[in-house]
């Protein structure tokens, strides 16, 4: 009678708990659709621009714009766990490469906007736009590299010279590390055992984020880096002693994304927010903020040097997704030796 009795006491106590669950969900969808005239935008951009094209927004439609602000990684983390009660409209910022891995999340939608996208950033079932684009460069600390000992291309950054002075994120928790790595390794024709011999090169000194490690090179702490060529501009625009190098063996012209979140509270709202990011009068000043647009009418900002005149090609989205697992598998085998 005793366990009975507790048997019952324990199975009322998690209809209760499940029944707070699911009421809590449907509070908090419910509150969020009281109010109609707002858009939440999972913003992974780390800089204040983001924020004066969610004001402009505003300011031309009249729905207030949330912007909610954080990594990549932390963010579309956040559209997963909250896949059955979303919270978030859209997800704006981050690399093509996370959105492929967040597509079943994502809500398909033809913007009109997206007969201007050029041809190789169009994604075909509509899950996500491609909003910027640009290179992965090498950059270094012009405080501790002189130019005749910068490196010109990939190969230079295995140079034992540069052995614990190249300052990269940990790819397995960093897609845009990840990204530039896998760069490396196609470029010089596809040869795994190169991601030991990087994994080697850095002589277990790794870092945590992308960010982190644009930082540590401005700082002097490191001498070279492999990033996304905004991330070391943006750097360069603030004084910090930095110089890019375009890879001479060529390099991959990667992009960032914008989507639609499924069964978003406020799905019409964030479609139009999509609309007007990808719109020509956006990207016409993106360049001013140093990006290169995706729309085949908008030229890249003067003060960039051409996509004609550097060595490059479209960066493979699908297969650095499919690769992802075997190339990780590699790189924390090297590192554990």
């Amino acid at each position: 009678m005793i366990i009975f009795q507790r048997m019952q006491i324990w199975g009322a106590a998690l209809l209760l708990t499940v029944g707070i669950l699911f009421t809590s969900c449907g509070d908090a969808v419910q509150n969020t659709k009281a109010d109609e005239n707002i858009v939440v935008v999972y913003n992974c951009n780390a800089e204040d621009w983001a924020a004066s094209i969610a004001k402009e927004f505003q300011e031309e439609t009249g729905i207030q714009v949330r912007l909610i602000s954080g990594s990549s990684d932390e963010l579309m983390t956040r559209v997963r766990t909250e896949q059955e009660c979303p919270h978030g409209d859209v997800i704006w910022g981050g690399t093509a490469i996370a959105y492929v891995s967040l597509e079943s999340y994502l809500e398909p939608y033809v913007s009109p906007e997206k007969a201007a996208i050029l041809p190789n950033f169009v994604c075909t079932n509509n899950t996500f736009y491609h909003m910027t684009m640009g290179p992965y460069v090498i950059a270094y600390n012009t405080d501790l590299v002189s130019e005749a000992d910068a490196p010109k291309g990939w190969r230079d950054l295995l140079a034992p010279k540069f052995r614990g002075r190249i300052a990269l994120a940990d790819p397995t928790k960093s897609t845009s590390s990840y990204a530039a790595l896998i760069t490396m390794v196609n470029v010089l024709g596809g040869d795994s055992e190169l991601i030991g011999r990087m994994a080697a090169q850095l002589d277990g000194r790794i870092l945590g984020s992308s960010a982190a490690q644009i930082k540590a090179l401005s700082d002097g702490e490191y001498a070279v880096t492999a990033t996304y060529e905004k991330s070391a501009l943006r750097y360069i625009a603030s004084g910090a002693h930095i110089k890019i190098v375009y890879p001479e063996e060529g390099t991959a012209v990667s992009s960032t994304g914008l989507a639609v979140i499924k069964n978003a509270p406020h799905t019409e709202n964030a479609k139009r927010f999509l609309d007007f990011a990808m719109s020509r009068q956006v990207h016409e000043r993106l360049g001013a903020y140093g990006f290169r647009s995706t729309r085949a009418d908008v030229l890249a900002p003067p003060n960039l040097r051409p996509l004609s005149e550097i060595h490059h090609i479209w960066f493979d989205t699908q297969r650095a997704v499919s690769f992802r697992d075997e190339f990780l598998s590699k790189w924390r085998a090297a590192v554990i030796k």
